[in-house]
């Protein structure tokens, strides 16, 4: 059966750019070597075109931007160049052991910022959804002058849209100051009862049975659940870092589009409109979604997106 569902996985990444509508430009996947971890990623376009890097949330992987890249390279006509990167210990990477391979944000930013290097991506736009923003804002962070627009999906930088972190006694932030290792295995134990879609599966989220697949054979691989867990902890450094994040975009005079499922109710709209405070002409999109709404509004999202790239062509000019 394991090998059934490791013939099925290979089935999704190799085939699925073939199966979309019969206009969708079509991606290239590949892995690249960082630092003897292998990557994987997705890509399509002009390679000479300007960048668009699509960083993923959890317990996603770029898999979630397929149906986006696809028809924003069709609509743009392949004048863009789009990236979708699997973090390592999602997707298809490769997961080091956590004991030896520490799962920290500052670490995925540097792999993802090395690989972009490799690939000689220097200057490029941002998508970042739910991980993607504390891994994105670190890259902005470290280079402002190499991102030269922001895009923003359901990825908070402000407390205002993260109502269960509000509360500083509240259980997430409880478990950020001390590390509770019962709710770690709690955690392990939920992800080993993950099964596959089947007729009676249920899609809670909303994401569709490829992407419930790929997340759950790629999260039940040995010693994910414990490299994941270890990454969920060091998400409580995001919260510190919010003040100075804010600050940097307030200096940068680059064009901002937020777009958020209303439906989320993990990371909620106040967090959309936050964004203002440090850019009062950024766009706004309240979408009719949820948290995953690359996977649940594609064309919508596409076409937003390719209307801003259209609106700001002097911030997308290689």
């Amino acid at each position: 059966m394991r090998h059934f569902f490791g013939w099925l996985l290979a089935l999704i990444a190799g085939v699925w750019i073939n199966v979309g509508t019969a206009n969708a430009a079509p991606l290239t996947e590949g892995w690249q070597n960082v630092e003897g971890i292998h990557v994987f990623y997705r890509e399509g376009g002009d390679p000479s075109a300007p960048a668009i890097v699509f960083l993923h949330g959890t317990p996603l992987s770029s898999f979630m931007y397929v149906k986006v890249m696809e028809d924003l390279l069709r609509m743009q006509h392949g004048h863009v160049h789009v990236i979708a990167i699997d973090y390592p210990g999602f997707g298809y990477s490769e997961a080091p052991d956590h004991r030896s391979w520490p799962y920290t944000f500052d670490h995925i930013a540097a792999t993802v910022r090395d690989l972009l290097r490799l690939r000689g991506i220097r200057r490029y736009s941002l998508y970042m959804q739910d991980y993607g923003a504390p891994v994105g804002f670190r890259l902005i962070a470290d280079e402002p002058s190499a991102v030269t627009a922001i895009i923003v999906q359901n990825g908070v930088i402000h407390i205002d849209g993260f109502p269960m972190a509000q509360d500083p006694h509240s259980a997430i932030r409880r478990y950020w100051y001390h590390r509770d290792l019962a709710v770690d295995a709690a955690q392990i134990d939920a992800t080993k009862k993950l099964t596959e879609p089947n007729a009676t599966w249920t899609d809670n989220d909303n994401i569709g049975a490829d992407a419930s697949l790929l997340m759950s054979e790629s999260l039940q691989r040995p010693g994910v659940a414990e490299a994941r867990n270890d990454l969920w902890f060091d998400y409580g450094s995001n919260l510190a870092r919010y003040p100075s994040w804010q600050a940097t975009l307030r200096k940068m005079d680059i064009p901002v589009l937020v777009l958020w499922g209303n439906q989320d109710k993990f990371f909620t709209t106040p967090g959309a409109k936050a964004y203002l405070r440090e850019s009062p002409h950024a766009e706004i999109h309240i979408l009719d979604a949820g948290h995953f709404a690359t996977l649940q509004v594609p064309d919508e999202i596409a076409s937003l997106i390719s209307a801003f790239v259209d609106r700001h062509s002097s911030a997308f000019i290689e």
